[in-house]
Parts: structure tokens; C-alpha cells; sequence
């Protein structure tokens, strides 16, 4: 008897849920519509896009007009709501004029969403009650005008644009063509990819960036990453980034935790702490930096303002010129020219080999450690003055001794290696615990 109440009583509960939500659906009014908008412009006029939500895209053409549609697709909870949504779309204007439109996909005052009920508070007070809202937008401009869009949530497709292009993002995913004139992006969040840009001025934060080519680029970044071809010249203000280029033209580069890339660049300024830098093949290079690591090809010549713990490669050097320096590791597998170092604290280098226009080595510091290995062939003049020196120098018996004055712990040297000429390569070093091996190769 009670499994009988039992059934009974959760068949009448079925029936009366059932019913609720037969009769919410019976309630709900579908819209379903696209709605058009059409101005006459100038070529070059402003175009103003703000848009919320929607996924869109842009073409462009050669006319003096511009055509957006907006598809919308919603459920609203009753008729009255549905035809108050579509009577305010059908009359929606947006300011245009010849020079200037500025079109609004967020048609709403304000706009709130929960428990899967959505209220919009309309720019007139009306307010829409929904329980679904999906949009879809496709645009036309003239290919030569300013377009500025203002975007969230959304995935844009543009076609290639001949004018200037500001964009501001936030959570979009958005895909371009070429811009042929300037282009300024701000950006949050997003996965953004350009073909060809000119100038490009960039605010990015844990944004991601393709760029097949770009002209000059001036950026400021968190968080983010940029993949590029070729570009011009590169500025940055940089926070825990990645970048990777196959050729660039000058960079200046600020920043802290980043990673770069390059195969070939121009003249290469870097104030860096704790990141990395692999640039293949560059002209010169000026570098501040504390607990870095710099990896290069081949370089022309390298200035080091300051540098602190960090690790310095490279596979070709003409030479580098060190103001100040402490704990660092300086590896070179061939120098063309020289290597000074004013001022170096436990610093440490390893020179495999020197080229046909070698023309010394000048160490000067405490706790040094330098390896340096020479051609046969080479004539050179060494000098040192140091306090607890190691000396290792190949075939020493062979050398001309002008100087070797030993005082407790401190040493003057000077000798001279083959025939004695004006100019001729000198390995000077000075300091205090300082290690100089000399290796004929």
C-alpha cells in the first residue's frame, strides 16, 4: 500500500514538472532575424566598432558605404519581449556621417546574466528578459578608411585593409589580412595574427602575436608572445615574453624574465635581467644585464655597460668591450680582434682561438681566470702585473724576457713572442688572483 501512495505521489510530481516546463516552453517567443544597416561615407572616413560577444567579419571593397548585418538568434520569455526586441533593433540608428560611424553590436544600456536568465536594460529603459542571446555580425568597409574596433569575447576574420587599423581586445581571437598603413593594437588575453603591417605599436598582456611581416615595431608586454618574419626596427618594454624572428633591423630592448630570438638582426642594445638571448647573426651589441645568458653566431663588436652573473657565447667575435663585470662566463670560439675587460670580478673566459686580426686581450680585476688559445704563427707582447698570479704560458723557454720582477706575492712581467713589431698583438692582464693559460693551437 504505501509502494502504491509512494508511485502515485512521484507521477503526480513528474506530471506537474512536466507541465512547468511545457508551459515555459509554450512561453517562449523565438527570434530569429538579420537586421541591416547601410550609410554613404568617405573613402577614408573613421569607422568605429564596438563590439561584445558577437563573432564578425569584416570585408573590404572599394565603395564610399558602409553595410554591417547583425544576425541575432535569441528566446525570449514571452512575445511581448521578443517583438519589444525586434521593433528596437528594426528602428536602431548609429551616428554616421561622411567622416565618421560609429556602430554598437552591445545595443544595450546594461546587460546581466544569471542563472541562464538574461536582462537587457535597453538604451530606451526597455527591459528584454532571454534565455538564450547568440550574435553573428558581418561588416563592409572601404578598404582605405580608419578603422577602430573595440572588441570582447569574439573571433574576428578581416580581409586586407589599405588604412590605418587600431584595435582594442580583450579575450578575442582575431585573424587579419595586410594592413597597409599603421597599425595600434591593445590587447588582453587574446590570440591575434597579422600578415603584412607597417608600423605597429603594440600593449599586450598574456597575448599571443603571428606575424608573417611588419615594419617598425614599438611594443609594451606582459605575458605574451610574438612570432614575426621579418620586421624593422624592434623597441620593447618586456615582462616575461617570448619572441622569435627570422630578421629584424635595430633592437632595444628592456626587460625582465624574457626570451628572444633572432637569426639575423641589426644593431642590438639589450638592458636585461634574468632572460635569454639567442641572436644568431648581428652587427653590434650593447648589453646590461644581470643573471642572463646570451648566445650568438657570429658578431661584429659587443659593449658591456654592466653586467652581473651571466653567461656570454659566441661562435664568431670580433671583439667585446667590458666596462664592468662581476661572476660571469665569457665563452668565444674564435676572436677576430680583442677582448678588454676594465673592470671584472671572478669573471672567467675561454677563447678557443684567435683570427688573422687578432689584437689582444686586456684583463684587468680580482679572481680571473682567463684561457686563451693563439696560432702558432702569432708574434705577441704580454704584460702582466698581478698579486698571487698563475702564469701558463706555452713554450715560455721560447720567449724574450724584458721584464720579471717578483716581490712576495706580486709579479711585473713582460716578454715579447717571435719578432718584436709596432702594433703587434698584446695579452695584457692585471689584478689580483688572476689565472692566465696561453695554449698554441
Amino acid at each position: 500500500m504505501k509502494t502504491m501512495k509512494k508511485l502515485v505521489f512521484n507521477t503526480f510530481v513528474l506530471l506537474l514538472i512536466t507541465g512547468f516546463i511545457s508551459e515555459i516552453s509554450a512561453a517562449r517567443k523565438e527570434l530569429q532575424k538579420t537586421f541591416t544597416w547601410k550609410y554613404n561615407i568617405n573613402k577614408d572616413a573613421r569607422i568605429t566598432f564596438d563590439n561584445y560577444d558577437c563573432n564578425l567579419v569584416i570585408h573590404t571593397w572599394d565603395k564610399g558605404e558602409i553595410e554591417y548585418h547583425l544576425m541575432v538568434d535569441a528566446s525570449a520569455k514571452s512575445d511581448e519581449d521578443a517583438a519589444n526586441l525586434e521593433k528596437y533593433l528594426d528602428n536602431l540608428k548609429f551616428s554616421a556621417g561622411s567622416s565618421s560611424v560609429v556602430i554598437r553590436d552591445n545595443f544595450w544600456k546594461s546587460r546581466n546574466n544569471i542563472m541562464g536568465r538574461i536582462t537587457l536594460v535597453l538604451e530606451n529603459g526597455q527591459k528584454i528578459a532571454l534565455s538564450e542571446l547568440t550574435m553573428k555580425g558581418e561588416l563592409w568597409i572601404p578598404a582605405t578608411c580608419i578603422l577602430s574596433l573595440d572588441s570582447k569575447y569574439s573571433q574576428i576574420n578581416m580581409d586586407d585593409i589599405a588604412g590605418e587599423l587600431y584595435l582594442d581586445l580583450y579575450n578575442d581571437n582575431f585573424f587579419g589580412g595586410n594592413v597597409g598603413s599603421k597599425a595600434d593594437i591593445k590587447d588582453k588575453y587574446s590570440t591575434i595574427e597579422l600578415r603584412e603591417v607597417k608600423d605597429l605599436t603594440l600593449d599586450l598582456y598574456n597575448s599571443k602575436l603571428d606575424l608573417k611581416n611588419a615594419g617598425n615595431i614599438k611594443l609594451g608586454s606582459k605575458y605574451s608572445k610574438i612570432t614575426a618574419g621579418t620586421i624593422g626596427t624592434f623597441i620593447s618594454d618586456s615582462y616575461n615574453d617570448k619572441f622569435s624572428f627570422s630578421k629584424t633591423g635595430d633592437i632595444n630592448l628592456t626587460a625582465k624574465y624574457t626570451d628572444i630570438k633572432s637569426e639575423v638582426s641589426g644593431q642590438v642594445t639589450i638592458d636585461f635581467y634574468d632572460g635569454s638571448a639567442i641572436l644568431k647573426d648581428v652587427k653590434g651589441v650593447k648589453i646590461s644585464s644581470k643573471y642572463a645568458d646570451f648566445q650568438f653566431d657570429t658578431a661584429e663588436d659587443i659593449t658591456i655597460e654592466s653586467s652581473y652573473n651571466d653567461k656570454i657565447t659566441c661562435t664568431k667575435l670580433n671583439s667585446i668591450m667590458i666596462n664592468e663585470s662581476k661572476y660571469c662566463v665569457y665563452r668565444i670560439s674564435e676572436l677576430k680582434s680583442s677582448v678588454t675587460d676594465r673592470d671584472g670580478y671572478e669573471d672567467k673566459f675561454s677563447i678557443l682561438k684567435s683570427g688573422q686580426d687578432f689584437r689582444g686581450v686586456n684583463v684587468t680585476g680580482k679572481y680571473m681566470n682567463v684561457d686563451l688559445g693563439l696560432s702558432r704563427g702569432v708574434d705577441y707582447r704580454i704584460k702582466a702585473n698581478i698579486q698571487y698570479p698563475k702564469l701558463d704560458i706555452a713554450n715560455e723557454a721560447s720567449l724574450q724576457i724584458r721584464k720579471k720582477i717578483v716581490e712576495g706575492s706580486n709579479i711585473e712581467y713582460e716578454a715579447i713572442k717571435g719578432k718584436e713589431t709596432d702594433g703587434m698583438p698584446q695579452i695584457e692582464v692585471k689584478g689580483y688572483e688572476v689565472s692566465l693559460k696561453i695554449t698554441e693551437i
